[in-house]
């Protein structure tokens, strides 16, 4: 086969990633190609991120740190196969460069959605979408390519990357780091936010109980997220938490409301909700359960309070918290240092839409009223609460006897267990041989064997990383005495020894290897 690798940016660990996977093709026997862009783009996500450098420098950087600084044959420029023939119609392109622009501006509402502002970034955007759409699809013919692998697949350049490959007839498969960063992920005919592969996995696992080891490694994921030790996950959130009690008295009950941010997603069909707003499911909820004001909190996103970029997160931390005033509800603030995982604690049930606090929730036993899709949908710890009809079957399960909700928490905490395993080690792909040391830093063990990938290439099916499973549920049942006792501490991982550890890096080329270590001194991607 002839497979094609593009990453537009540089960004860490991305580039290296993609060099991997292409060093197992070669290695069996496979060609390899890769495009890239050499400041050929009039616009892109970097350049409208930051505003530290001017665009040169921006570029210069990205090429430096690009795929030309790990190879020098086989690779295309984006501006050298452009042709103004073949690029997409202008509202195309301008579809294509929305979720850019959403996830630029940190949009919220629908209000934000109309605004100028919104129009004008997918605007300046929507140009590169064009070309580098129009290139690849003039690489993809001239190369003769059976396949392509593209970084991420959701943003701008690399969204028309993506839509060529498809437009062409090819398998195409989105590349991204996973959550808790050991892996690949590795996603068949999807952008990074697929969920059809997600899904399949997923449930699928559901049901297959884990050995000792595996819910142990599934426990430690959770015990470090709980600690606030998870240090190769892209992003870790309220590490300087104060311990904190329930803030509010004289409520029946204790209700945590955790709105996510919708820029990430909005736009993808694939994980939109019934509910024309987060905030309307919050009311029929209330409605449902008969909640008064002081049985709510609202505990905004800690990632509202940081910058990405130049831009911070006052336009989600404004309209959920508009919202909550407005009734009375009690806002604790995103810059706020109180321990959510106190509040999660303290609290009868929690109300997501698809934010990650769900694992640690039903973990802790608790129950998860979900009101949009995610990627735990399937895994059957969730109430499901994304569509109106399903408020129907909405009660909290603290109203249940004694007896049923001891064993609904038992049965959050394991399916939870499998859940986080299945987004450890099955989902991602080459998860023993791609080490995380960092969120950015990474080393690979001998023994990837290139047919697990290659197998994805020519099937389009994503397998399990790691097929194995227990018999029975004695040994999650002995990890589940420990969760259930709240040893969170005894539970974290130690790290792995480097003792004769025969991994390696993914080397640049010799005069360009220096890079690595300057980068490592700078703030990472999106920083």
């Amino acid at each position: 086969m002839r497979i094609g690798f593009a990453s537009v940016y540089a960004w860490r660990p991305h580039v290296e990633h993609l060099m991997f996977l292409a060093g197992l093709a070669r290695q069996a026997g496979h060609e390899t190609v890769f495009l890239a862009c050499d400041a050929d783009l009039p616009a892109c996500y970097t350049r409208e991120l930051r505003d530290v450098r001017p665009d040169w420098m921006e570029c210069l950087f990205c090429r430096v740190g690009g795929v030309r600084s790990f190879t020098a044959s086989g690779v295309s420029s984006i501006g050298a196969l452009d042709s103004a023939d073949s690029r997409p119609e202008p509202a195309q392109a301008l579809e294509w460069a929305a979720s850019s622009a959403s996830t630029l501006g940190r949009f919220e509402s629908a209000e934000d959605y109309r605004s100028a502002e919104f129009a004008a970034l997918r605007g300046r955007l929507a140009p590169s979408v064009q070309r580098a759409y129009s290139a690849a699809r003039q690489w993809i013919a001239r190369e003769r390519l059976d396949a392509v692998c593209v970084f991420n697949g959701r943003m701008d350049a690399t969204r028309a990357i993506f839509e060529a490959a498809r437009d062409s007839g090819k398998r195409v498969i989105s590349l991204e780091r996973s959550w808790f960063g050991d892996g690949l992920q590795l996603l068949p005919d999807e952008n990074c936010l697929g969920l059809r592969s997600v899904h399949a996995l997923v449930d699928e696992w559901s049901f297959r109980p884990l050995t000792r080891a595996q819910a142990l490694h599934a426990a430690g994921r959770v015990a470090a997220r709980l600690t606030r030790t998870n240090t190769t996950e892209w992003r870790a959130y309220n590490t300087q938490a104060a311990r904190a009690a329930w803030p509010v008295e004289g409520g029946r009950r204790k209700l945590l409301l955790l709105p996510g941010s919708l820029n990430e997603i909005w736009g993808d069909p694939g994980w939109e909700s019934a509910w024309r707003d987060p905030t309307d499911a919050y009311d029929a909820i209330m409605e449902r359960l008969g909640l008064s004001p002081q049985d709510l909190v609202l505990r905004c996103h800690p990632n509202w309070g940081e910058r990405i970029g130049k831009n911070d997160g006052r336009l989600p931390e404004r309209h959920y918290t508009d919202w909550a005033r407005a009734r009375g509800i009690h806002v604790i603030a995103s810059a706020d240092s109180t321990s959510t995982m106190d509040l999660i604690a303290h609290c009868d049930a929690i109300v997501v839409a698809s934010g990650s606090a769900a694992l640690e929730a039903a973990a802790m036993g608790k129950q998860v009223i979900a009101t949009a899709p995610s990627i735990y949908q399937e895994a059957g710890f969730r109430t499901d609460a994304s569509d109106p009809a399903r408020l129907q079957e909405l009660v909290l399960q603290v109203e249940l006897p004694a007896q049923q909700q001891a064993a609904a928490q038992r049965r959050a905490r394991r399916l939870a267990l499998r859940f986080c395993y299945a987004m450890s080690r099955r989902l991602p792909q080459y998860a023993q041989q791609v080490r995380a040391l960092s969120s950015s830093a990474y080393r690979y063990a001998p023994g990837a064997d290139p047919q697990r990938f290659l197998e994805l290439v020519r099937t389009g099916q994503l397998k399990a990383d790691d097929a194995s499973f227990a018999d029975s549920e004695a040994a999650e049942d002995e990890v589940l005495v420990q969760m259930e006792r709240g040893e969170w501490r005894a539970l974290v991982a130690p790290p792995a020894a480097d003792a004769d550890d025969p991994s390696v890096r993914v080397n640049r080329r010799w005069l360009l290897r220096p890079i690595d270590y300057i980068r490592e001194k700078m703030p990472v991607g999106d920083r």
